[in-house]
């Protein structure tokens, strides 16, 4: 914790004693430290209390835990001798410009963790010059801007983590230039607020993980940082590893990129940051490591690259990491190792190879044989190479298998593929399909898909939802889908509704959608985009206390057809006079395919929406963005027949079609009878007429050219 690196800065009283405050409760767990539990006047009498202390009973940190408060007062600790404070009630709203003014000493440490704060306290923080830690963790803060930390030059822990920051000012750190730790994990922040970070040429540690950072991770995606050392960028959307990463990170020695959605390391990948020491790259889509990848990394020690899905263990993975003395590659698909992946040169402290499929034959007897004789891995770490086939060395230890038991041929020959059209597989296209929002309301689960291609014609084919079952994953349901790229609003995001009745709360679940590139002929091509294992649990949070009415609410919703296509959407509003800007955002799906979305004023809360197709369709109304965030959202079903309007228009072409079928025959008729009157007197049906080349008959050729 920050505030033990604190206390080593207090000179220790070896009679020192833990103050006694009466009608508060407070404990002492470590020397000049103390705790408090209190109401809304506890602050009061500590403060009263901490006054009367002589110098050598003074208390360098004080750590509150208060109930009912959600504002701090002026000068709350006049007189106080403290070099760390910490206030934490969980509903800490507002902070008086002068709440920490008057205090005997200069303060070093503040936190206002676990607190409701929606901005930085900016005016409380300018009096405190010596300032040089700050925890606003677990608040809701959501944009930093370049005035928030003004004055405080000598800060060198920031934590900002765990609220809900999705804006930080280009110039927000500026002002604190010896910052050393910046924690921003658990926030809302994107690939392009990342280049905020410019200027901290003395920051070492830097978390972005649980953020909102898509897309490949490229040379310029943060900006340069000379001085980092530790980077985490774990628990994103990260995509792939582009040539040269991470450029400008020049002292770099640990990297974490797991939970992530990687699955290509490009060749060079790492060059830019050659000083790495530990790599974590589990919980990715990788299938394969080249040598190039990873050449550049000859000091790297860690390398952790389990939950992926590696087909096997060559020497382009091992062979350029010579300092290399931990590898994790538990739970891959790995069934194989290269005979000179491992050899006398590699020694590993620590290996794991749990939970992949190896096949036990004479392929793998070299690397048998460096298992045996390795003599600087733990028992624990060797055993965790188990084989799975064949079916006579199942579950068997790869370390206690002898030579003439790796043995290969005796075995059944696969089964020839079939050589029937229908089981030619469609070809897989390029296109990428991520998972870019989820949401769960607690009725339904929305899902909001990004497509990234070229060319975005596609077709919704199906969604799959795969439940874990301890170590496997199990089709649970498979839900066709109905949608063409043509009729969305923006091709490139597909948002998708489904139902959770047959989901099971707190369970864990994979949603994979299946699209057709090409709108489903014969040269289509298969486009699959799957999520991460995601649990079950509601997302949608309320910022209203329990049972009270504040906020702006949908109190009703109503659309109707009103044209071929048309519909008009109105919904009546709840609007909190103190929320001026309130949005509504009318949505329509048709077969869980969003086909049209609208963004309203509240103060208009009406729409007419043209260009749809044949529904039945499920119209949405959301206070703020969808997907929604909080449980402000109404649906209704659209079913009205558009077959009346239909038939009216039919009705009309066909009569318009007779009007000219009959004109034209009354023109007929009458040439026909005013050549017969002009016909001659003499007869000569019979003689031989000479036919033109102008009498032939004219045909016209159709050819097909659409393809079956």
């Amino acid at each position: 914790m920050w505030w033990l690196l604190l206390l080593t800065t207090v000179t220790a009283v070896e009679d020192w004693r833990c103050p006694e405050i009466s009608n508060v409760s407070c404990s002492c767990d470590l020397p000049h430290t103390l705790r408090c539990t209190g109401g809304r006047d506890a602050l009061l009498t500590i403060a009263s209390a901490l006054q009367a202390l002589s110098p050598s009973a003074a208390v360098s940190l004080l750590d509150c835990s208060l109930q009912n408060v959600s504002f701090l007062p002026a000068s709350l600790l006049q007189n106080v001798s403290l070099h760390g404070l910490v206030i934490s009630s969980g509903e800490l709203r507002q902070v008086s410009r002068e709440a920490f003014t008057g205090l005997s000493t200069p303060l070093q440490a503040l936190g206002l963790p676990n607190n409701l704060l929606d901005s930085v306290p900016t005016e409380a923080l300018h009096s405190l010059h010596h300032l040089e830690r700050l925890d606003l963790s677990h608040n809701r803060l959501q944009r930093i801007h370049n005035t928030s930390f003004e004055n405080l030059t000598g800060l060198m822990f920031l934590d900002l983590s765990d609220n809900m920051i999705n804006w930080i000012s280009p110039d927000a750190f500026m002002p604190v230039p010896l910052l050393q730790t910046l924690r921003l994990q658990g926030n809302r922040l994107g690939v392009s607020m990342v280049a905020s970070l410019q200027g901290l040429r003395r920051l070492r540690e830097l978390d972005l993980s649980g953020n909102s950072l898509a897309g490949p991770l490229g040379p310029s995606t943060l900006p340069r940082l000379p001085s980092l050392a530790v980077l985490s960028l774990a628990h994103n959307q990260l995509s792939s590893v582009t040539r040269g990463a991470l450029a400008g990170l020049d002292t770099l020695s640990s990297l974490s990129l797991h939970h992530n959605q990687i699955d290509v390391l490009e060749d060079h990948a790492f060059r830019a940051i050659a000083t790495l020491n530990e790599l974590n790259l589990a919980h990715n889509r990788i299938v394969a490591v080249s040598g190039a990848s990873l050449a550049h990394l000859t000091g790297l020690k860690k390398l952790d690259i389990a939950h992926n899905f590696l087909r096997a263990i060559t020497s382009d993975l091992i062979q350029p990491l010579r300092n290399l003395s931990e590898l994790r590659l538990d739970d891959n698909d790995i069934s194989m190792v290269a005979s000179d992946a491992f050899s006398t040169t590699i020694t590993l402290k620590r290996f794991t190879l749990s939970e992949n499929p190896l096949n036990c034959d004479c392929n793998l007897s070299q690397f048998a044989s460096w298992l045996r004789n390795a003599s600087t891995l733990p028992s624990a770490d060797k055993a965790t190479s188990v084989c799975a086939t064949p079916p006579s060395l199942e579950n068997g230890l790869v370390k206690e298998l002898s030579p003439s038991e790796l043995v290969c041929g005796g075995q059944e020959e696969a089964p020839i593929p079939s050589e029937d059209p229908l089981a030619t597989p469609m070809p897989v296209s390029g296109t990428r399909v991520v998972l870019r929002g989820f949401q769960f309301d607690g009725s339904k689960v929305s899902l909001l898909w990004s497509v990234e291609a070229s060319a975005l014609t596609y077709s919704c084919d199906a969604l799959f939802v795969y439940e874990e079952l301890g170590v496997h994953e199990v089709l649970l349901e498979s839900n066709p889908l109905k949608c063409d790229s043509s009729q969305l609003v923006d091709p490139k995001t597909l948002a998708l509704a489904l139902s959770a009745s047959d989901l099971q709360l707190g369970h864990r679940y994979r949603y994979c959608v299946v699209l057709l590139e090409g709108g489903g002929n014969d040269e289509s091509a298969l486009v699959l985009g799957c999520s991460e294992i995601i649990p079950l649990l509601p997302t949608v949070k309320s910022n209203s206390l329990p049972g009270s009415k504040t906020g702006s609410y949908i109190t009703s919703l109503d659309a109707n057809l009103t044209d071929l296509g048309t519909m008009t959407v109105s919904a009546e509003i709840w609007k909190d006079q103190a929320d001026p800007h309130c949005l509504l955002t009318v949505t329509v799906f048709v077969t869980g395919t969003l086909v049209a979305q609208r963004h309203l004023n509240c103060s208009l809360p009406w729409t007419l929406i043209h260009g749809l197709p044949q529904g039945p369709y499920q119209v949405c109304a959301t206070l703020g963005d969808f997907p929604p965030t909080e449980s402000k959202t109404k649906c209704l079903t659209v079913t009205q027949p558009l077959g009346a309007h239909a038939n009216t228009t039919l009705n009309l072409v066909l009569i318009i079609l007779l009007f000219l079928l009959s004109t034209v025959l009354i023109l007929a008729v009458y040439h026909a009878i005013r050549k017969i009157l002009k016909r001659p007197k003499n007869h000569q049906c019979f003689l031989p007429v000479a036919q033109t080349e102008d009498q032939h008959a004219r045909y016209v050729k159709l050819q097909a050219t659409t393809q079956l």
